[in-house]
């Protein structure tokens, strides 16, 4: 029934700012090269060449960096940044649902010593997050994290 898999992708920044990140990236390589010709700026020479390929480097992870969220009942699996990471079925002991800043706070869930993992898109104020097998919570960003939330499948306990 991969029918109802719930997905959900899009870029970690959202496209006006990756837009402006680069307007004021490039800017700031036209001003240091207006300040080196124009005027007796004691600038090295390696300086504005080096600063052209770190901005383009960053303008082009900007424009690449991606969170895709798939929730199907074998459990989710994201692609984010440039690596994929799943999490089973059977690894899925609890989840919750509101706003990330709430649902971070795991105070309700009174865990000590555990690895928390915050997957989140600029903007994104709702998600959804699961605890997991092995001292671990998860909290994913979601456009909808109501219909995350209604897909995300809980371990199968044997004693119910």
């Amino acid at each position: 029934m991969e029918d109802d898999a719930y997905r959900e992708g899009g870029p970690l920044l959202p496209r006006q700012l990756t837009y402006i990140l680069a307007a004021v990236l490039i800017a700031t390589l036209g001003c240091m090269a207006y300040m080196e010709l124009a005027t007796d700026a004691a600038m090295p020479g390696w300086t504005i060449p080096v600063s052209a390929v770190v901005f383009a480097m960053v303008i082009a992870f900007a424009w690449v960096a991606r969170l895709d969220v798939e929730v199907s009942d074998a459990g989710i699996e994201m692609r984010h940044l440039f690596r994929t990471v799943s999490f089973p079925r059977d690894e899925i002991l609890d989840k919750r649902v509101g706003d990330l800043d709430q649902i971070k706070n795991f105070a309700t869930w009174n865990l000590k010593g555990v690895k928390h993992r915050l997957y989140s898109r600029v903007g994104e104020e709702g998600g959804v997050a699961v605890k997991l097998k092995g001292k671990r919570v998860a909290v994913i960003s979601s456009a909808d994290p109501e219909a995350m939330f209604a897909r995300v499948p809980l371990e199968i306990r044997e004693d119910e």
